[in-house]
């Protein structure tokens, strides 16, 4: 009962103290938010009555700017000089406007308002006395606001003009009843008396202009906080400041209307000193507590009463419930539990019956896979294995017992896991063994055993701490025989000796080779070119000797035979290259490709100065390779290209790029005789030409050239031609690892 009691009462206690926080909050929200409104009003109907008075006022510039023609007149009559003007006579025919002369230093130098001359606007106000050096040099009519004068405060609207010298400004001052009529119309006070009545906890409001003057009131003077806050104010950052009052539970926001506008000097800015009585939302958050606290006595003696009323109803089915819960908690799962009354403690029985059952199901699962992991454990051809702390055997399967020659039928008592471990790898054992009970993991380790028989055989040992209730208790693990994985090491390790021994051999061979094909090639190019060299030689001194006594064709003769001797050292010079592809060392390097075929179209077109071919160069990627060699390819495919396509009309030659699954292909394409494609896997291969020589020149080998290149590199070369239109190479380099 005193349970129920306690829990009934403290839930509805929470709620109580819950629907206070909650009210308390709502509260202080309603009341902040009601602050912000009411600065947020006063703000904006401020801004509302200044642009307002704005238009109002510039209703007057015309008449000022017309007066400012006679004053200037009669400024410009005298000479510049202001002393001899008679400024009470101009006052009579400018309207009455009073008139001031401001010298350079912000000075009233003469006026026709006694009250104000010799007023130096650089200590009554610095920020005015800037204003009139900046427009000093200037020209133009400078137009104010009306505003209070700086000694009486009476409204007064003033306009501003340099004097041509620019060594006075003029000042005119138009005094008028209107100002203060239609100032009444948007008075001030009708927007704090609306926020007053709008917001009950605010108090007062005091409005202060930038001459620290109240609004409406010039004889005020302002107390010393007052004073030294609009100098804050004004002349450090114009933001809203909250301060608690001199008085208790007051608290007091000065709030900043920033009215300034560049285009006017006056600082017509307004700063409302609103005062906020604390007291009263204090009030209204004590009887709020009172009125919860009252609340909170009520339902302590309800609660009382409905947790008497409550417990006597349901503690006695909740006891016999209990009593059969710890039969089945002590171990007893058949106990069958009683009925008992009431829907929940009801349905509470019934599911309790049932999640016993569950777990009687769980049980008989639970040892059914024990049983099934035992007997796989049992059917293992692996040694498995339990210990204690001390290395004392406690389980092991019959694949264990096997392996160590011993008796699967004799029990565990006894028997300890150092015991079959031979002497020199006992105390590594016993290390790891420390090791792994510490908690550390360990790989496989190797160790040599004993037999019951006294034989030694080589085991891999998988061993993982044992723990119960986060303490380790023992150890598990795995043996292996690797009697017969040590053999088959031993027999590899035979195989890779002789394997070293035969690669060795090979490469001695292949190496041999290597240098008898390059000194056949030396002797093949030595002994081929010297004969042709005679051949050429003798026929030039033929030539030369006995050309003019020859016949034409007998001439004509001579010169086949110097081009077919010409034709023949260009293939020797060829068929070196290429066998030279075979050994030459690729020496790889970051290869920017524009420039390098800039150079090679250069070239080609050198040699042939009659192909007027065009030759189009897209912006290429760097590749990665052997510079000569790929300098080598693309000489070729561009020569090739250029050849073929020089019998067309408009002979055109592309180098450039196209982007497929396998990265960067490279191409060049031009619009020359093409080929079948029929034929594309012939022209790749040595001395194999698809037109006659007589047709165009060529020694056959260049296209193999570039195909032992690429293949050398890694990458690939393939062809597509059309017979009449052109052929395009296809190729690509392996990037860089």
């Amino acid at each position: 009962m005193g349970i129920l009691f306690i829990i009934i009462v403290t839930a509805l206690l929470a709620g109580i103290w819950a629907n206070y926080e909650s009210s308390k909050s709502n509260l202080e929200a309603n009341a902040h938010r009601l602050h912000v409104i009411t600065e947020s009003h006063l703000n904006n109907s401020f801004r509302m009555i200044d642009a307002g008075l704005t238009i109002y006022d510039n209703t007057f510039n015309e008449d000022m700017q017309d007066a400012f023609v006679i004053v200037m007149e009669e400024y410009n009559q005298t000479g510049g000089d202001p002393s001899r003007m008679d400024l009470e006579s101009l006052k009579t025919r400018i309207g009455g406007m009073d008139i001031y002369i401001i010298n350079n230093l912000s000075i009233i130098q003469h006026t026709t308002k006694s009250s104000e001359l010799s007023l130096d606007f650089s200590i009554v106000s610095p920020e005015f006395h800037q204003w009139l050096q900046n427009i000093r040099n200037t020209s133009g009519f400078y137009p104010d606001l009306v505003c209070q004068n700086h000694v009486e405060g009476i409204l007064t609207k003033y306009s501003y003009m340099p004097t041509p010298d620019h060594h006075y400004i003029i000042e005119l001052g138009l005094v008028s009843d209107k100002f203060a009529g239609e100032r009444m119309v948007v008075q001030y006070s009708n927007v704090v008396d609306d926020i007053k009545a709008f917001n009950p906890y605010l108090e007062d409001v005091l409005l202060f202009q930038s001459q620290k003057r109240l609004v409406y009131n010039t004889s005020y003077i302002p107390t010393p906080e007052e004073s030294s806050m609009l100098d804050a104010l004004l002349k450090e950052n114009r933001t809203t400041r909250v301060v608690k009052g001199p008085e208790l539970h007051k608290t007091i926001i000065w709030i900043p209307v920033d009215l300034r506008n560049p285009d006017y000097p006056a600082d017509m800015s307004i700063f409302a000193k609103l005062t906020y009585n604390d007291s009263i939302l204090s009030e209204e958050l004590t009887q709020m507590g009172f009125i919860h606290g009252f609340t909170a006595i009520l339902v302590l003696l309800m609660g009382g009463l409905i947790a008497f009323m409550v417990s006597r109803r349901i503690s006695k089915p909740i006891e016999q419930f209990t009593t059969d819960v710890d039969a089945i908690a002590a171990g007893d799962l058949n106990h069958t539990i009683r009925p008992v009354h009431g829907y929940e403690l009801s349905n509470l029985a019934e599911k309790t019956g049932v999640m016993v059952e569950r777990l009687k199901e769980q049980i008989r699962k639970r040892e059914a896979s024990e049983q099934r992991f035992m007997d796989l454990v049992q059917l293992l051809p692996v040694g498995v294995f339990e210990s204690d702390l001390d290395g004392n055997i406690t389980f092991a399967n019959p694949a264990a017992f096997e392996l160590f020659g011993a008796n699967f039928n004799k029990s565990f008592q006894g028997i300890n896991i150092f015991s079959s471990i031979c002497p020199q790898d006992l105390d590594r054992a016993k290390e790891m063994f420390n090791v792994i009970l510490h908690g550390q993991k360990t790989v496989g380790s190797e160790f040599t055993c004993l037999r019951k028989d006294g034989d030694t055989f080589p085991i891999l040992a998988y061993v993982a701490s044992r723990s119960e209730n986060g303490v380790v208790i023992g150890a598990r693990g795995s043996v292996v025989d690797v009697t017969r994985l040590k053999q088959v090491e031993a027999e590899v390790r035979l195989l890779n000796v002789d394997l070293e021994k035969r690669v060795a051999q090979r490469t001695f061979e292949l190496e041999e080779a290597t240098s008898e094909l390059k000194a056949f090639t030396y002797s093949v190019s030595h002994d081929l070119k010297a004969p042709l060299r005679a051949i050429d030689g003798f026929s030039t001194i033929l030539s030369m000797k006995a050309g003019s006594r020859l016949e034409p064709k007998e001439r004509e003769y001579l010169e086949k035979i110097r081009q077919t001797v010409l034709h023949m050292n260009d293939l020797i010079e060829s068929l070196l290259l290429l066998s030279h592809l075979n050994w030459q060392e690729l020496k790889y390097e970051e290869i920017s490709l524009n420039p390098l075929i800039s150079d090679v179209v250069s070239s080609v077109l050198e040699q042939n100065p009659d192909h007027k071919v065009s030759v189009i160069i897209y912006d290429l990627p760097p590749c990665y390779g052997d510079k000569t060699m790929i300098q080598q390819v693309f000489m070729n495919l561009i020569s090739n290209a250029v050849k073929f396509s020089r019998k067309r009309s408009d002979p055109r030659v592309e180098i450039g790029t196209v982007k497929d699954h396998a990265g960067t292909v490279y191409y060049v394409k031009d619009n020359g005789i093409g080929f079948e494609m029929r034929l594309s896997g012939q022209i790749f291969k040595p001395f194999m030409r698809l037109v006659r020589t007589d047709q165009f020149e060529g020694s056959g080998v260049g296209l193999a050239t570039v195909h032992r290149i690429i293949r050398r590199h890694g990458g690939k070369i393939w062809v597509e031609s059309t017979p009449g239109e052109g052929t395009t190479f296809y190729f690509t380099f392996p990037p860089r690892e």
